[in-house]
């Protein structure tokens, strides 16, 4: 089986239509069926320009065609911090041609990884308070972080702009105006198994079963993938995420019962892939994208746990303030939302890949691009716009980081970091 080693993202078909079971609960539509709701038009509506202009936010500019295409190829580039992408090369391909065919610009898209975005929070808080430009241009990592940097001053407003007509298509409960925007909307922490060796893993707190010793991988402490897999443990040991002493109690029990279990704490994707494809580990805590990326990688006993509770951590895109590319930055976020990018149908990538980048609908405009190969299948593996809107529980942000600044380090103290 040929898995590509370096990816993110974020279900076997039995397995993944537990989630559909899970949401179907909440709501029953046809799977084919586009719910009704649309993007409300009142903070959809691009800025005022001049005729014959766009108004360009962040350099507060109403610009023509021409003045466009100059101050791209004077930028002649832009950072992206994001996740490890089984297909980041392809996207830096496709992005470096679509500004070339678009703008006639030869540019350079720099596409920084990893799976700890709150090193993108620190570095752009050290430059602020340097008074140095920001390293990066845009942001495309998980909500909270959003959040955070949102905290500490660290957004610049961009929305709307004339540059992302894409917005128009993005539902209003995907956008934070005038920072924000989801470029995802089905991402969460979970736990990917083999269904073959462990079919007893039903929820979380199977994980303690005694039959997997040292087969278990728990996150790494610090971000939001392990805060995410406590999340869903605290609501199965009926405990308030929100309350930090009792995201402690979480914590503990979480070490006493799984942790005779764990061989190793980490968020390392290509190791969390090597230790499940090799079998060393049977059950893996990450995001519920390795499910898709492994069972269509070719992994048939790759399944997915889904919670009891799903809180979801979309990501979303937002531009530092003191970014040095602010056009490109805007462009990179409205392709980055376009149909032919969140459904890279036309990409040469394979179909684990494809799932990987593609994260659910934003909003009905999306609904009937489904890619033929995908069609029979697609809502065992993804539920549909209603059942995102409808049964999805939404996290509160502020409780979560001021319960996460206490509870993350207590479980790194537990691993003795």
């Amino acid at each position: 089986m040929s898995i590509p080693r370096q990816s993110r993202g974020r279900r076997s078909a039995a397995v993944l239509a537990t989630v559909v079971a899970i949401l179907a609960a909440a709501c029953s539509p046809a799977a084919s069926q586009a719910p009704t709701t649309q993007p409300s038009a009142a903070s959809q509506a691009p800025a005022s320009a001049a005729a014959g202009t766009k108004h360009v936010s962040i350099v507060n500019k109403d610009m023509t065609d021409d003045e466009i295409k100059a101050a791209v190829a004077k930028e002649g580039g832009l950072v992206v911090g994001n996740w490890t992408y089984a297909a980041t090369d392809e996207i830096v391909k496709q992005f470096q041609a679509y500004v070339k065919t678009t703008y006639g610009a030869d540019i350079k898209l720099t596409y920084a990884g990893t799976q700890s975005p709150s090193e993108y929070l620190t570095k752009l808080a050290a430059a602020k308070a340097a008074g140095d430009p920001a390293q990066y241009d845009v942001l495309a990592v998980e909500e909270n972080y959003w959040y955070d940097a949102t905290e500490q001053g660290l957004v610049d407003d961009y929305l709307p702009s004339g540059l992302i007509p894409n917005q128009s298509l993005v539902l209003e409960s995907f956008q934070h105006v005038p920072t924000s925007i989801a470029f995802q909307s089905t991402a969460y922490p979970g736990v990917v198994y083999n269904k073959a060796k462990a079919p007893f893993i039903k929820s979380l707190k199977d994980l303690a079963d005694p039959r997997l010793k040292k087969k278990v991988t728990l996150p790494a402490a610090g971000d939001i993938t392990a805060g995410g897999f406590f999340l869903g443990l605290a609501s199965e040991l009926g405990k308030d995420y929100k309350d930090p002493n009792q995201m402690k109690e979480v914590v503990d029990w979480a070490f006493t019962n799984i942790g005779p279990n764990v061989s190793q704490y980490t968020t390392d994707q290509p190791t969390l892939q090597q230790l499940f494809e090799s079998g060393s580990a049977d059950a893996v805590a990450f995001w519920n994208s390795l499910a898709r990326l492994e069972y269509l990688g070719g992994h048939k006993d790759a399944a997915l746990l889904v919670p009891a509770t799903i809180y979801p951590a979309n990501g979303y895109l937002w531009i530092p303030k003191a970014a040095q590319h602010p056009v490109l930055a805007q462009i990179f976020i409205n392709w980055r939302l376009s149909p032919e990018v969140q459904f890279p149908n036309a990409w040469p990538i394979d179909h684990g890949k494809w799932s990987e980048l593609s994260e659910g609908f934003l909003g009905p405009k999306y609904v009937d691009l489904v890619p033929d190969w995908f069609k029979s299948d697609y809502f065992t593996y993804f539920p549909t716009l209603e059942q995102i809107q409808t049964s999805f529980k939404p996290i509160d942000w502020k409780a979560y980081n001021a319960s996460a600044k206490v509870f993350q380090d207590y479980y790194k103290a537990k691993l003795g970091q």
